[in-house]
């Protein structure tokens, strides 16, 4: 009965998330990017944002952890787009360009992450495990706590030891999301370690400080962005695929929730431009960003389940006529998750995936604007008609696989 996707145990990064150049070119490349207010640029809104356009103001020599999710996939496109020299590590190998250093690795051992941070300028840490669960099993939160928790700790000191210079964290909107907030930005407090925070939430925000707790002004700089339900093209984007397998099974019959909350989710692109303009950043105005944290969106807070719509439709669905009150979705979720906590599958929907539809989720990016220069990239009005033959193809793969 899924409204929309609920994120399983994915590990995304350290499982299953070119040449150095010495010549400066210019500042930046400009882009055109518009504000969206609706779904066509209006007249006299352009912007202009700025991102790298030279390896030395990013890298040059950058290390991705998690590398084979979907962002890092992205991260490694771009910055050998960029024309940097790029190492990968995840737990399997990079394959796809024989330009980019494969490194079979865990982000938690030393052994691992200490040769990969030798003689790197920047690392971009996306490694983490997904998981929602607010019940769990000791042996789930002790591999979650691993991975996200131990794994960064793991990070920062590979960092240091190499003397890397610029340390960047993908962290998430959820680390300050333990209660309703709509307009928020970054002085919300951090969600708490104990009691309804889900597991992603609690090892994000705990990874988050350590990251900004590192930060050293005559050393390792670091800063974090959080992003929210990240979507673009491909099959990656879990908030996306897990969609479109419901979909695709005929699981998506009612939606839960009133329909009135917010929340915030972002193009992939869009994630990757942040993070290049944040480490530009670290070089050239390390004072402003070092130790902060930036949201990123696509700067038009949406209902969760609402934004699929135009999916739904464009792959011929009815959009359903049902739905169900947050509390019976709620109750419906803890019963999931203690089934699971005593050997049962993986719940349906987790109660974080019950408030996340159903309880207001969303910040403004004025401080990546005011600091980085940060533009949207594109709307979901305007992006999503574009994808809807990778999001065809996807469906339709679920389908054939029943």
């Amino acid at each position: 009965m899924p409204a929309a996707p609920n994120p399983t145990t994915t590990r995304s990064a350290t499982s299953s998330q070119s040449a150095r150049s010495a010549s400066s070119i210019t500042s930046g490349v400009r882009l055109l990017i518009w504000t969206p207010e609706a779904s066509t640029p209006p007249r006299g809104t352009q912007r202009l944002m700025e991102l790298p356009n030279n390896p030395n103001q990013v890298g040059p020599v950058c290390l991705v952890t998690g590398a084979n999710g979907y962002v890092g996939k992205h991260l490694v496109r771009r910055l050998l787009e960029l024309g940097c020299e790029v190492r990968a590590l995840d737990l399997a190998a990079f394959e796809g360009d024989p330009r980019v250093t494969s490194i079979a690795g865990d982000s938690p051992r030393m052994s691992d992450m200490g040769p990969a941070c030798e003689g790197v300028d920047t690392v971009f840490h996306v490694a983490a495990i997904i998981n929602t669960l607010t019940l769990a099993r000791p042996s789930v939160r002790e591999q979650v706590y691993g991975v996200n928790v131990a794994g960064t700790e793991c990070v920062i000191r590979a960092c240091k030891a190499a003397s890397v210079k610029k340390l960047i964290f993908t962290s998430s909107i959820t680390v300050a999301v333990d209660r309703p907030i709509r307009e928020g930005d970054e002085t919300a407090p951090y969600v708490g370690t104990d009691g309804l925070p889900d597991l992603c939430s609690q090892t994000k925000s705990k990874a988050e400080k350590l990251v900004l707790e590192a930060d050293d002004p005559s050393g390792l700089r670091t800063a974090a962005v959080r992003p929210g339900g990240v979507w673009g093209p491909g099959e990656g984007a879990i908030m996306v695929r897990d969609f479109l397998e419901h979909l695709a099974a005929g699981q998506f019959k009612v939606t839960i929730g009133d329909g009135t909350s917010v929340t915030d989710n972002v193009h992939v692109d869009s994630v990757v431009d942040v993070h290049f303009l944040v480490a530009q950043k670290l070089t050239d105005d390390p004072d402003l960003v070092a130790g902060e944290a930036y949201f990123v969106s696509d700067d038009e807070p949406t209902n969760p389940v609402v934004w699929y719509r135009p999916i739904v439709e464009g792959l011929g669905y009815s959009w359903p006529k049902m739905h169900i009150p947050r509390p019976g979705a709620y109750a419906f979720a803890y019963l999931g998750e203690v089934a699971h906590y005593f050997g049962g599958p993986f719940p349906t929907v987790t109660r974080r995936g019950v408030l996340s539809i159903c309880r207001d989720a969303s910040f403004g990016v004025d401080k990546a604007r005011a600091h980085l220069g940060y533009e949207p990239r594109t709307s979901a009005a305007e992006g999503i008609p574009k994808l809807m033959d990778d999001f065809r193809a996807t469906h339709d793969r679920f389908k054939a696989a029943q």
